[in-house]
């Protein structure tokens, strides 16, 4: 969930890294086989199966070496099985201090390990990309709601903050609709909203302590005083701008894609991948994964909004997960993005089972009281 091996290998040594990454395999391997929680995502199985072979089948020019291909196919199906079974047992609470500890991480990055190297002038803490820690920013966002009080304030403060300065577009976007929505639950939260244009409002006001100056910092700073041509600079490298070169193959091949490999980077595109995983999962497998995707995400949204005012961190954490997804394209290959699917996932349907099974007693028991009251007439 932190994405720590990721960090050490591009920090100190890719030898730690493959360590640590098959560690986490393995215990969630371990796990699975202990719990014997073994429960099947039929939904992730189905789809992955049919991406990975006709994937693999159609067009072979993207893809990566043999055994670089197998191991990613092998961590795929690890987490959608082995990663499955630790998801029913991680708790709201559990899953708010990993991600409160891995977007902490930003403060080490900004204050103690930044490197310029790999410098966007925004930053990631252990994610190595803005855009991730933004998305793991969304999820704890979201998440604070389900919270008591003292936390919910302490989560919202902290990943509206640190979302801040990864400068996602993206997380700016989504966190401004969740605390629209978020007005549905209560009134009072308003002053959520407020408190956050007043973090971002301070920071684009007093920002010398950052090391490091960013362009849509110091764009969105000239927009607060007024300049008006500043947000051209906001609007470069838009992701619609990206799409667009997909579109020729996408619509060339829609019924079984151009292959795995060939919407990510230095595929098709070139340099630059597709940075959608619908577009990539229809342009690398064709239509038939990316209808089992978008049945699964519009399953979960109706079922999260059916019970939005008693839970509404999953409507919101699904929101922003289906949105974030129209922004990166990282969804096969990142075993904390499919984790958060399956958390979901998971929670929305055990939800639904209670909300249902609670009306079935509800009804028995008028039905019940309504008997006794006419056999006593």
């Amino acid at each position: 969930m932190c994405n720590f091996p990721g960090w050490i290998l591009f920090n100190i040594s890719p030898i730690y890294s493959s360590l640590l990454s098959y560690c986490s395999y393995g215990l969630m391997l371990l796990y699975f086989f202990i719990s014997r929680n073994w429960k099947l995502n039929s939904w992730m199985l189905v789809f992955g199966i049919i991406y990975f072979i006709i994937g693999s089948l159609v067009n072979q020019t993207y893809l990566p070496e043999s055994m670089t291909y197998v191991i990613i196919i092998i961590k795929f199906f690890v987490v959608i099985l082995a990663g499955y079974a630790v998801v029913k047992d991680t708790t709201k609470n559990e899953l708010f201090f990993f991600l409160l500890l891995g977007a902490s991480s930003v403060f080490l990055e900004m204050f103690i390990y930044y490197n310029p190297i790999k410098d966007y002038g925004r930053y990631s803490g252990f994610y190595l990309n803005p855009n991730s820690l933004g998305f793991i920013c969304m999820m704890g966002y979201g998440l604070s709601f389900a919270l008591d009080k003292k936390w919910r304030s302490i989560g919202q403060i902290a990943f509206t903050l640190i979302g801040f300065l990864t400068f996602s577009r993206t997380f700016l976007l989504v966190w401004l609709f969740m605390n629209i929505l978020s007005i549905r639950i209560s009134i009072k939260n308003i002053r959520v909203l407020a408190i956050g244009l007043g973090l971002l409002i301070s920071l684009l006001t007093y920002n010398a302590f950052l090391p490091k100056s960013n362009p849509r910092l110091e764009a969105m700073s000239n927009i607060l005083q007024g300049k008006s041509k500043e947000t051209k600079k906001l609007e470069e490298g838009g992701r619609n701008e990206t799409w667009v070169r997909f579109y020729p193959p996408l619509f060339d091949k829609p019924l079984f894609g151009n292959g795995y490999g060939a919407f990510i980077r230095y595929g098709i595109g070139g340099r630059i991948g597709v940075h959608n995983a619908y577009l990539r999962i229809m342009g690398e497998a064709g239509i038939i994964p990316m209808l089992i995707i978008l049945a699964l995400y519009l399953l979960l949204l109706k079922g999260s909004w059916a019970v939005f005012l008693n839970q509404p961190h999953l409507f919101l954490m699904t929101f922003a997960y289906t949105l974030f997804l129209l922004t990166n394209h990282d969804y096969i290959e990142y075993g904390y993005i499919l984790f958060f699917s399956m958390w979901l996932q998971y929670n929305i349907i055990s939800v639904d089972k209670n909300e249902n099974f609670l009306i079935s007693n509800t009804l028995a028991s008028n039905t019940l009281a309504s008997n006794k009251s006419n056999n006593h007439t």
